[in-house]
């Protein structure tokens, strides 16, 4: 049991501020300094404080396509509430620049609450607390295994504000940015990788005509390399620049840890290894002493940050590492390369002992690279924590672990064992409240992306200022309700051995119970898909380390009516009844109708006129929707001064009017062109609404 620190806390500066932030930026939105464009002089000058806050590390995991950034939640209040309450929200935006400046990736948010200090079962302070935030993230192109592609990343945290996508360079008042080099995921070998590496330097190739494009892109098949043997790693790493970094007892650490730590001694085995070592012109016994004198090395890898991701029913440990040297790491991207290994553990109930909860491998090679820092990766492991939760009154707060390992795994047993590559940190990190699981009550946690909770019972449509279960966003920018469209999956926990069943039924019209039987593909807890079938109508619930994203139904909708979803669990996939099992029901608003969208031109000519440079156009818009969203309008293939340019509450049915100066505009034809987005929830993404766009022309001459 956690012990509360009972000294009198010292409020650190700007807590009073934080605790009026929304009035005192409604009074002035410069009032910290960070906002110089208003013009207003500001009151309090505050910017990247991490006082309250800080992103500690930045990384990615080329396998997964996940960047992650962790940050550390240090004082016990100044956090708008406690977990009963609805608290506040720590936002992270990332940024790539693959070369030609930093461009927006997304925006993750972590909800942050007031947490009383306290100590562990080792007497150790709770805080800081580790959260960790992701998006997912794939390049628009990928190099083959010749070219690595090293982009920085750079995220920034900011609490209770938005850095906004448009700047790269936005100061938060509290928060920070980082940045880190990553490496990405190398492409296939094509066809037009072979021809220029044939022609390398000899000859310029032309640019390929678009109708041989498809053809130069097609991969070449090509097995799977498999590791450099000592033979191949002695001469990679005994000559050049990489001879003065990585020793013997480096790329000839596997051999040796092979001998020394076999399960049956054989003297056969040893002998044969000294020759083998001794034809390469290096001393065994030199290197097993040299090896046997390091403990826990990090001057090839290190372990820098742990924290814990998600909200209820989807969360997952991951610790981030850094890649310092360019060499070391048995072969380049064209080469198997090596793994760090990081093992996880855990003492959820703070019992003073960790439970080994999995090792997870990724994957690193030798990157040449001219820039002077690290490369930085992670290593995600799902975890369930539905058995571990308390209420919304008592914190639960609880210690992990994660150990790092260069080429073979850490132990899994000893959670204080480190092997002579690596390091482990430790971490203090807060479990979502909620109530554990009762096996015999089937339950949707999430429909639509959104929690069940933020859904209301009767309406069907979100509640005030519901957010997205997966990356904490708001479901509308303005707290508005939204209905849902497209595919609504359904997710919730998961009860391996027995099998469910998800229907729905429209209840606008009175409609009879149907089962939804869209095949699922799910995602295990390396990254590997599989499909998962009904069998007449039922599911078999898998194991969480096969299906991390608690995925139980997609329910392909259609039309605008109320509808009712329902989930039943049973011993098998005949149907049989699980006594005492209740089936969870859910009402769902749907809306997959676009909204209405119009433009025209009533100046002159009207629609595909021609008009001096300097008139001024007008006309006409309609932008509507029952459940409206939000419109833009705006002029291409150059954007001109156009009012409105965008808006969140919907035109009168015979349309708004609009205005153009064309004054500073060219001579050009141009399309003013208005598209419409209303607030239904479409296929459960954040971002995603049905849409209506409209458009007419016209001549500056």
């Amino acid at each position: 049991m956690a012990k509360h620190n009972n000294q009198a806390a010292v409020l650190p500066k700007g807590h009073a501020e934080r605790l009026q932030f929304p009035k005192l930026i409604a009074k002035n939105p410069n009032y910290f300094g960070n906002f110089p464009e208003s013009k207003l002089k500001p009151i309090f000058p505050l910017s990247n404080d991490t006082v309250f806050e800080e992103l500690t590390c930045v990384g990615y995991n080329p396998d997964l396509g996940v960047l992650e950034a962790i940050i550390q939640v240090k004082q016990p209040t100044g956090y708008s509430g406690d977990e009963c309450s609805a608290g506040s929200f720590e936002y992270i935006r990332f940024f790539v620049d693959s070369g030609a400046g930093f461009v927006d990736a997304g925006l993750a948010a972590i909800n942050v609450h007031d947490i009383p200090d306290a100590n562990d079962c080792a007497e150790q302070a709770e805080k800081p607390l580790s959260y960790s935030a992701s998006i997912s993230y794939t390049p628009p192109n990928a190099e083959d295994c010749d070219d690595p592609v090293l982009p920085t990343v750079r995220a920034i945290l900011s609490w209770q504000t938005i850095p906004p996508a448009t700047d790269p360079n936005f100061n938060p008042i509290w928060g920070n940015h980082r940045d880190c080099h990553i490496q990405l995921a190398p492409g296939p070998f094509t066809i037009q990788d072979l021809i220029e590496d044939i022609f390398e330097g000899s000859v310029k190739l032309p640019p390929i005509a678009t109708k041989f494009k498809a053809i130069a892109e097609l991969p070449i098949p090509s097995p799977d390399p498999g590791p450099l043997g000592l033979k191949e790693l002695a001469k990679l790493y005994g000559e050049g620049p990489a001879a003065k970094i990585v020793p013997a007892h480096r790329f000839g650490f596997s051999e040796i840890h092979k001998i020394v730590n076999a399960p049956v001694v054989s003297s056969q085995a040893v002998s044969n290894k000294i020759a083998e070592f001794a034809a390469l012109k290096i001393d065994w016994a030199q290197l097993v002493g040299a090896i046997e004198q390091i403990n826990a090395d990090v001057a090839f890898e290190q372990l820098d940050c742990l924290g814990l991701e998600g909200s209820a029913g989807f969360e997952r440990l991951v610790a981030t590492f850094s890649i310092k040297q360019q060499f070391g790491y048995s072969g380049d991207l064209c080469t198997a390369g090596s793994f760090e290994y990081v093992a996880f553990w855990a003492d959820w109930d703070d019992k003073c002992q960790y439970t080994y909860l999995g090792t997870v491998p990724v994957r690193v090679h030798d990157i040449k690279r001219t820039l002077p820092e690290d490369l930085c990766y992670t290593a995600v492991l799902p975890v369930d924590l539905s058995q571990h939760r308390a209420g919304c009154e008592t914190p639960k707060i609880a210690r992990v672990r994660a150990v790092l390992s260069w080429s073979v795994p850490p132990s899994t047993t000893d959670p204080d064992q480190l092997n002579t590559w690596g390091n482990l940190i430790d971490a203090h990190v807060q479990i979502q409240p909620g109530t554990p699981v009762n096996p015999l009550l089937p339950k949707i946690s999430i429909l639509g992306g959104i929690p069940t909770s933020q859904i209301d019972p009767t309406t069907g449509f979100t509640t005030a200022l519901a957010r997205f279960a997966g990356n904490n966003l708001l479901a509308d920018d303005l707290g508005r309700a939204c209905p849902f469209g497209g595919v609504v999956e359904a997710q919730g926990p998961e009860f391996p051995g027995y099998w469910y069943r998800i229907q729905v039924r429209d209840v606008s019209v009175g409609g009879s119970w149907q089962t939804v039987i869209t095949p699922l593909m799910l995602t295990r807890w390396d990254g590997t898909t599989y499909i998962s079938n009904p069998v007449g109508g039922f599911f078999p619930y898998q194991q969480y380390i096969n299906n991390i994203e608690n995925l139980l139904g997609n329910w392909n909708s259609s039309g605008d009516d109320l509808w009712e979803v329902k989930i039943e669990i049973f011993a098998d996939s005949l149907g049989t009844p699980v006594l005492g099992a209740i089936p969870d029901m859910h009402m769902i608003q749907l809306d997959n109708t676009p909204p209405i969208a119009s433009v025209n031109i009533t100046t002159g000519g009207g629609n595909c006129g021609k008009f001096p440079v300097g008139t001024v156009l007008g006309g006409n818009f309609v932008a509507r929707d029952l459940n409206f969203g939000s419109y833009g309008l705006g002029t291409l293939p150059f954007n001109g001064p156009i009012s409105p340019s965008s808006g969140s509450v919907q035109t009168a049915v015979a349309g708004d009017p609009w205005s153009l100066n064309t004054g500073g505009m060219q001579s050009c034809g141009y399309v003013i062109e208005v598209v419409v987005a209303d607030r239904s929830i479409v296929n459960s993404a954040w971002g995603a609404h049905n849409r209506a766009s409209a458009a007419t022309g016209f001549c500056l001459i």
